[in-house]
């Protein structure tokens, strides 16, 4: 399998307004270039939140014209900056569990993703409540013996930036314990929020993260100032998956400063 991940894309309310100095809209597209020109063969592009950077109608709208050109399956999942009602109205074949959240499973040959909605409403850290926790019991039950894939957008560890640290997922024993019985199948887990090409493993539990198409957080391991985030203009991009029985291969792509190719 090839799967593509996109995250934070942080499309603005007005398609062509810029943001931190550049435009995601324009980003996002290009990233789509990036990807049709060199992965159109890929299963399925996994979109792991942070999709508008307000929650906005318009800035969904302009996300479903621009998935339109993939020509593979697109599944969404929201982020702290989006809102699940907004999102809802413009993509309307996104399933919902019975408490709202947008969080699904998804069958593939190469096992059950688990798509999980971490998004706690008004705020920038992550949560998972006993409602999703009882939905993600059911979704481990109902899978057998099947490899597991975990996608969301909090990270449910430190990654060593506090800055971010402090906006990671708020419940992540509790996710813990409902996973940790099935730790020996769980072959990766994906997140967003990080704007950083990360990897890495938690508690045994392999784990990657991409860069954004638009902004990046800074690589900073020290301060820690109320809630600021500090950003960066490192290279902006996408991770490509590959996926077979024996691995599981992360690529970064970044989308500047590695256009020209050429023979060594």
């Amino acid at each position: 399998m090839k799967i593509i991940q996109l995250s934070d894309l942080h499309l603005t309310r007005a398609p062509d307004a810029e943001l931190f100095g550049s435009s995601p809209l324009t980003r996002l597209e290009r990233a789509i270039d990036s990807i049709l020109a060199a992965h159109a063969d890929a299963d399925f592009c996994l979109l792991t939140g942070d999709l508008a950077d307000a929650g906005s109608d318009a800035a969904y709208a302009a996300l479903a014209a621009t998935l339109a050109r993939l020509p593979m399956p697109a599944h969404l999942l929201p982020g702290n900056h989006d809102d699940r009602a907004a999102l809802h109205r413009q993509f309307p074949q996104l399933p919902a569990d019975a408490g709202g959240f947008l969080q699904r499973t998804l069958a593939t040959p190469a096992g059950r993703f688990l798509l999980l909605d971490t998004v706690e409403a008004g705020a920038p850290w992550g949560s998972y409540c006993a409602a999703r926790q009882a939905w993600l019991a059911q979704q481990i039950a109902a899978s057998g013996d099947a490899a597991l894939w975990i996608a969301m957008h909090h990270p449910p560890l430190a990654l060593g930036i506090p800055s971010m640290d402090q906006f990671a997922l708020r419940d992540a024993e509790a996710l813990w314990s409902l996973i940790a019985p099935h730790r020996a199948r769980i072959r990766h887990l994906f997140f967003g929020h990080l704007h950083r090409p990360i990897g890495g493993s938690w508690r045994g539990i392999p784990f990657s993260c991409p860069s954004s198409p638009n902004h990046q957080v800074a690589l900073d391991l020290a301060t820690l100032r109320g809630d600021e985030v500090p950003g960066c203009r490192e290279p902006a991009g996408y991770a490509v998956i590959l996926v077979d029985d024996d691995s599981v291969v992360v690529h970064h792509q970044q989308l500047f400063n590695g256009e020209t190719s050429f023979w060594l």
